[in-house]
């Protein structure tokens, strides 16, 4: 009868073999699989953060600050006027160059200008044999001076979107403009109603000084840098230390709202809807009287002129200092101030750093 003969599928030698064929395809598998992976990596991988390191130095070197200092800084560019619309090219051209997608935006936007200013002070408000005193507002050049070159294109000191007026009054002194001042002056028996407030920069925003005082029945408001808050503290004015020099004026925008006055809550865009100048005036955020900025040797001249009680001593002013009273007067000033108001121009740049989290959205 015939014999089964079994006949083994899988010996041990053909199970060895079988074993080391497996392996062998399986490391030609890997070894494939890992030459994909590499080349796509050295094909679409991003730069190293060493390249990103080396990038942000470059960018950020003094002879670069100093470069990009000094173009931004060689003219006057008053927002609305084409040395800002350069400027503003010269920032888009920047960042391109850095490789930095970058666009600019043009808004119309309501700005003001100086026309027309004048600050007399008077010894009283009578005619006397005393000097009339007619501040020329100017902020003197010093010698040396690398800008000495463009400074007649430098726009007159003035305070942004400054109610346009004249008024007349007797100077008095309410230090920093705050409401805890003007509450000290009520107390000590200062009235301040009629008068032309005389407050210092430093403590708060010039808007709300202009505005406190205007609470405080004030005709007008002289706003001064003073040699305490912005003289050096003892190192010396500018250029040979860090003080404001004593002509110096602290300019700037007295609105105290954000943004476009007549656009608030909305982008500037061209043709938009805009408010009135009567909606404008009637939000509160506008000053109500005429104002203007002067610097520290002007407002000293002023405080010369204060007579009455003696300031506290913390309303008081550096060592060498005249001595500061609140007054009212007898010093009276005659303050004007005419501005023009229109809609100009403005670029926005910007440019755009994509993050590794969540790239599309904007922060």
């Amino acid at each position: 009868m015939p014999r089964l003969i079994e006949i083994p599928l899988l010996t041990h030698s053909t199970a060895s073999a079988a074993t080391t064929i497996s392996r062998s395809a399986t490391v030609r598998v890997l070894l494939t699989a890992f030459t994909i992976l590499l080349v796509l990596h050295l094909t679409i991988s991003p730069p190293s953060k060493s390249t990103y390191h080396s990038l942000f130095l470059s960018l950020s070197d003094n002879a670069t600050a100093a470069c990009h200092l000094l173009a931004l800084t060689r003219r006057p560019h008053v927002a609305g006027t084409p040395a800002n619309a350069a400027v503003a090219a010269y920032v888009l051209a920047a960042l391109s160059f850095s490789s930095l997608p970058a666009h600019s935006v043009s808004y119309d936007v309501f700005l003001t200008y100086p026309l027309r200013r004048s600050l007399i002070l008077s010894p009283s408000p009578r005619p006397s044999p005393g000097p009339t005193l007619a501040f020329d507002l100017v902020q003197e050049i010093y010698p040396g001076d690398p800008y000495a070159d463009v400074a007649a294109e430098v726009l007159p000191t003035f305070h942004a979107y400054a109610r346009s007026g004249a008024a007349a009054g007797p100077a008095a002194y309410a230090n920093y403009g705050r409401l805890e001042d003007f509450a000290a002056l009520r107390a000590a028996g200062v009235n301040v109603t009629g008068a032309v407030v005389l407050a210092r920069y430093g403590k708060i925003y010039r808007g709300d000084i202009i505005k406190n005082a205007e609470d405080a029945g004030a005709a007008a408001a002289v706003v001064f840098t003073d040699a305490k808050d912005y003289g050096g503290g003892g190192q010396g004015r500018f250029p040979e230390g860090p003080g404001m020099p004593a002509s110096g004026v602290q300019v700037g925008s007295t609105y105290r709202g954000s943004g476009d006055p007549t656009t608030p809550g909305w982008a500037s865009a061209s043709g938009c809807e805009r408010w009135s100048a009567a909606e404008v005036a009637a939000s509160g955020l506008m000053p109500g009287i005429p104002s203007l900025p002067v610097s520290a040797q002007d407002g000293e001249a002023i405080l010369r002129t204060i007579g009455g009680q003696v300031a506290p001593d913390d309303w008081q002013g550096v060592e060498g200092a005249p001595l500061y009273r609140l007054g009212p007067g007898p010093g009276f000033l005659n303050l004007t101030y005419i501005g023009n108001e229109t809609l100009a121009t403005i670029q926005n740049v910007f440019a755009v750093i994509e993050g590794e989290e969540e790239p599309d959205r904007i922060v």
